[in-house]
């Protein structure tokens, strides 16, 4: 009964698709879906001012939950909405502003998370401390470098990514064995 419920659904979703049907205020056409690192994405190309009670809608799982969907307009003609990040790789239903719309929602994008290691706060300088982690999807590779906000010390630095702890004579340090991580930029540790 539920998979003949959802074939209704889907049916009946995708002719309001091609008819554009006009909600209280405005139009409504699904532009893309995206999954970013805290869920899906729905973007929505809409003609029309939008209250925030329409901006609050559901999205269903084809065989599976129900979650609530979370809408921002952005501009006069933009419409975004977000939902749990559990929702990955399926197809669903997304009814919102008086509109319903069938669509696949994307495979989550792999995390590849690293530690960020910079100096300790207090002097001497010769200690690594872990100061959190830097994720990004892809992985690293040895002499990348990112900007990352540190929030002991307050200030965003240069961090390269180096199989062990960096080795120069100005910039002396402690090996730490594992995988490799983060460091402070030293340009002169940068592997040939």
């Amino acid at each position: 009964m539920k998979k003949h419920l959802f074939t209704i659904l889907a049916v009946l979703s995708m002719l309001v698709m091609q008819v554009r049907t006009a909600a209280a205020s405005g139009s409504i056409t699904l532009v893309s879906v995206e999954h970013g690192y805290q869920g899906p994405v729905f973007t929505f190309s809409v003609d029309g001012k939008f209250s925030k009670a329409e901006l609050k809608g559901t999205l269903h799982v084809e065989n599976g939950a129900d979650y609530g969907l979370h809408c921002k307009q952005v501009d006069e003609t933009t419409v975004k909405c977000t939902t749990s990040d559990k929702v990955s790789g399926v197809n669903v239903v997304v009814t919102w502003g008086g509109s319903t719309f069938w669509t696949s929602v994307p495979e989550a994008p792999p995390v590849y998370c690293y530690e960020v290691f910079d100096w300790n706060l207090t002097e001497p300088y010769v200690q690594w401390v872990n100061y959190g982690a830097h994720c990004q999807n892809s992985p690293a590779n040895d002499g990348d470098i990112i900007w990352w906000y540190n929030p002991a010390w307050e200030a965003t630095y240069p961090y390269m990514f180096l199989p062990e702890s960096p080795d120069a004579e100005w910039c002396a340090s402690y090996p730490h064995p594992g995988d490799a991580y983060y460091f402070p930029f030293c340009p002169l540790s940068i592997p040939l």
